[in-house]
C-alpha cells in the first residue's frame, strides 16, 4: 500500500506540472488547436494521472519468505574429526547502562510514516469515491424512478432512452447500460434535433468513460488542488469540442439556433451539475467560450493538425517521462515475494544454512549453525573452492535451477547433518545491517588491497584494530588474493568476525535496531524463518553468552580430493576465477569420500 502511495504521490507531481504548463499555453493553443485537440490533451493529463505506467521493470528482490517444513530422512552421520575451539574472552560488552533481560523492550520503533500517510491517502480516496458514488446512485434512481422509456428515430438500438419531468438537462449517463435522459423541454420540436447531435455525439466518442476516468482521478488524487483543475478544464473541453463537432456543417442561421436551444435549456434546468453524465447545458462561465467556438468555428488544415498532434503527443510523453524518472528515483518499491515453495531439501530437525552472495548471485561464504542438546554452538565452514563434481565447485550451484534445494542437499551430504533453516543474503543486506549496528571493531590482520574493475570490486584496508563499516566488514570478508593459504585463511578471517559480530552485537541493548536491520535486509534476503525462528535463534545466543560460552565449536569443511586453492587466484567471489590456468583441476568424484573437518587456526 505505501509503494502505491509513492507511485500515485509521484503521478500528482507528474500531473500537476502537465496541467501548469497547458494552463499556461491555454490562449495560444485555444487560437492554434481544435477544441477536439483541448478535449485529447486534457484526458491525457488525466490518464498520467492514473494508470501508474513506467519504462524501466523493477527488479526482482526477494525477501523473507514464510516457513516450510519438508520431511526428509537424515543421512547417516559421517566419521568426523571434531576439536573445540575456545571462544574467545568477552571483553566487548554493550553500551553502559543498557544491558537489559533478553525479553524487555528497549526502545519503541520508529514512526513509520509512508505507512501512516499511506493509510490517510487510501481512507481520503475510498471517502471521495464513495461520496461521488453514492451521489450519481441516488440521482440514476430518481431519473429512473420518474422517467418513462420511449422511442426515437435516429438513435442508436443499444442507446436507450427516457423521457423525465424533472427540471435537468439532457445528458447520457451509463457505461455498460447508457441511456439518453430528455426532459419534457428538450422533446419540442425545435428542440430535439440540436439535443439528439449533440448528445448522440457524445455517446459515440465514449465521453461517459472519460467522465469516470476523471472521477477516479479526483478520487484518487482528492490531496491535489490541481487535480480538480484539470478535471473542470477537461469537462469545459468536452462541451467545446462537442459544440465544434455538431456546428462544423451548419449554417449560420442554425447555429444561432443552437445556441438558443442552449440558452433555453439552461434557463429551465438550473439544478446542481450531475458527475459521471454529459448534460447539454452546462454552467454559465462556459457560454461564452462554447459560443464564441460556434460563431467563429472554422475548419481545421491539415498543417496544424499535424502541428497538433506533435505538441500533444511532445506534451504527454514529457509528463509520462518525468512520472517514470521520478518514481524509479523516489518510490521504495515492495519486493518480489518468493513462495516457500520454491525452497525444498528442508528437514524438520537440522542445523540452520547461511549463505552469503555475490553480485552474480554466486555462492561466496556458506556456513551452517546447529545448537547442542549440551547448549554449545557448533560452526562449519565450507570454502567456496570445493569442488562438488568434477569440473564445477559449489558457489554455482546456486546460479542453476533450483539452485537453492542443490544448494541444501548438497551441504547435508558434505557436514552430515540435514539443514533445517535457510538463509540467502546478498552484499547489500549484509552492508546495510554492519551498518546498522553500528560498525565492528575487528583487528585486520594485514595490509589488504585488491582491485578488479570488472566486479566492481576495490579493496583497501590497514592491518589493526579499527572500526568497520559495512562497507569495509564486506571488503574483509571478501578479500583471500594477499593469504599465502588462500580461501582457507578467508575462511578463517571469517570465523573471527563472525565471533566478534557476535561478542559485539548479542545484546539486548541492541534490540532498538531490529527495526532498522529489518529495514535494511527488506528485499536482499531469502529464507524459510518466521519471525518467531529469528526471536528463537537470538534467545539461543544471548543465554548461551549469558552462560558464559565456555566453547564454541568452529571448522573449516576441506578435502584434498574435493578443494583445491592457490595464492594466484584472483580476490573474493571473482568472476569464474576457477578457469585460472594457475588452479589446479581434479578427476575424482565429490561423492567418493567425506571432507576432513579441521579446527578454526589449523
Amino acid at each position: 500500500m505505501t509503494e502505491w502511495f509513492q507511485i500515485f504521490l509521484v503521478l500528482s507531481v507528474a500531473g500537476s506540472l502537465l496541467t501548469g504548463v497547458l494552463l499556461a499555453l491555454k490562449k495560444w493553443t485555444g487560437k492554434q488547436f481544435s477544441p477536439t485537440w483541448q478535449y485529447a490533451l486534457w484526458v491525457g493529463v488525466l490518464l498520467v494521472m492514473v494508470i501508474p505506467v513506467s519504462v524501466k521493470v523493477p527488479a526482482l528482490v526477494q525477501p523473507a519468505v514464510e516457513k516450510q517444513v519438508v520431511q526428509r530422512i537424515p543421512p547417516a552421520e559421517a566419521e568426523l574429526t571434531v576439536t573445540e575451539q575456545p571462544a574467545p574472552v568477552d571483553t566487548v560488552g554493550a553500551p553502559a547502562g543498557e544491558v537489559l533481560p533478553f525479553t524487555e523492550e528497549t526502545a519503541l520503533p520508529p514512526v513509520p510514516w509512508w505507512d501512516v500517510l499511506a493509510v490517510l491517502w487510501v481512507l481520503g480516496a475510498l471517502g471521495s469515491l464513495g461520496y461521488r458514488l453514492t451521489g450519481y446512485v441516488r440521482f440514476s434512481r430518481y431519473i429512473r424512478r420518474t422517467g418513462t422509456p420511449i422511442e426515437l428515430d435516429g438513435v442508436p438500438k443499444r442507446l436507450r432512452v427516457s423521457r423525465t419531468s424533472a427540471t435537468v438537462s439532457p445528458m447520457v449517463m451509463g457505461v455498460l447500460r447508457p441511456m439518453l435522459i430528455l426532459p419534457e423541454t428538450a422533446l419540442t420540436e425545435n428542440c430535439l434535433p440540436y439535443v439528439l447531435r449533440h448528445e448522440l455525439v457524445h455517446y459515440r466518442r465514449g465521453d461517459i468513460l472519460w467522465r469516470w476516468v476523471a472521477v477516479l482521478a479526483t478520487s484518487i488524487h482528492w490531496f491535489n488542488p490541481m487535480v480538480y483543475v484539470a478535471a473542470a478544464q477537461m469537462r469545459e473541453a468536452c462541451e467545446i469540442s462537442c459544440d465544434w463537432c455538431v456546428v462544423r456543417s451548419m449554417e449560420q442561421a442554425k447555429r444561432d439556433d443552437y445556441m438558443r436551444v442552449i440558452l433555453e435549456l439552461l434557463a429551465v434546468a438550473m439544478a446542481k451539475k450531475q458527475i459521471l453524465t454529459t448534460q447539454m447545458a452546462s454552467e454559465k462561465k462556459q457560454l461564452q467560450r462554447r459560443f464564441t467556438m460556434i460563431r467563429n468555428q472554422k475548419p481545421v488544415g491539415m498543417k496544424k493538425l499535424l502541428l497538433s498532434v506533435c505538441v500533444g503527443t511532445a506534451l504527454l510523453g514529457a509528463a509520462w517521462l518525468t512520472g517514470c524518472t521520478l518514481r524509479e528515483t523516489y518510490v521504495t518499491k515492495e519486493p518480489a515475494v518468493e513462495t516457500a515453495d520454491e525452497i525444498g531439501g528442508l528437514a524438520e530437525e537440522g542445523s540452520l544454512l547461511f549463505v552469503g552472495v555475490d553480485e552474480g548471485g554466486r555462492a561466496d561464504t556458506i556456513f551452517t549453525y546447529e545448537m547442542s542438546e549440551e547448549g554449545k554452538a557448533t560452526i562449519y565452514s565450507i570454502p567456496r573452492d570445493t569442488f562438488v563434481t568434477e569440473n564445477m565447485k559449489i558457489p554455482y550451484l546456486l546460479v542453476q535451477e533450483n539452485g537453492d534445494e542443490k544448494l541444501i542437499q548438497t551441504v547435508s551430504e558434505i557436514t552430515g547433518r540435514p539443514v533445517k533453516d535457510y538463509v540467502r543474503m546478498d552484499l547489500t543486506a549484509a552492508e546495510a545491517v554492519i551498518d546498522a549496528l553500528g560498525g565492528v571493531t575487528f583487528t585486520v590482520p594485514q595490509d589488504m588491497y585488491y582491485s578488479d574493475p570488472y566486479q566492481d570490486l576495490f579493496i583497501d584496508l590497514k592491518a589493526g584494530e579499527q572500526t568497520l563499516s559495512g562497507k569495509d566488514a564486506v571488503s574483509l570478508l571478501r578479500y583471500r588474493k594477499g593469504y599465502p593459504e588462500g580461501d582457507l585463511k578467508r575462511v578463517e578471517v571469517q570465523q573471527a568476525f563472525l565471533m566478534e559480530l557476535f561478542r559485539q552485537k548479542c545484546n539486548p541493548a541492541y534490540l532498538k535496531e531490529i527495526p532498522a536491520v529489518m529495514d535494511a535486509i527488506k528485499g536482499h534476503v531469502t529464507t524459510n524463518l518466521i519471525a518467531e525462528d529469528v526471536v528463537k535463534y537470538g534467545e539461543e545466543l544471548y543465554h548461551l553468552k549469558q552462560n558464559g560460552m565456555d566453547a564454541v565449536e568452529m571448522f573449516t569443511l576441506q578435502n584434498g580430493d574435493m578443494y583445491y586453492e592457490t595464492a594466484q587466484e584472483g580476490g573474493g567471489m571473482g568472476l569464474f576465477a576457477e578457469q585460472s590456468a594457475d588452479v589446479l583441476t581434479n578427476d575424482d568424484s565429490f561423492a567418493t569420500e567425506q571432507p576432513a573437518l579441521v579446527p578454526v587456526g589449523q
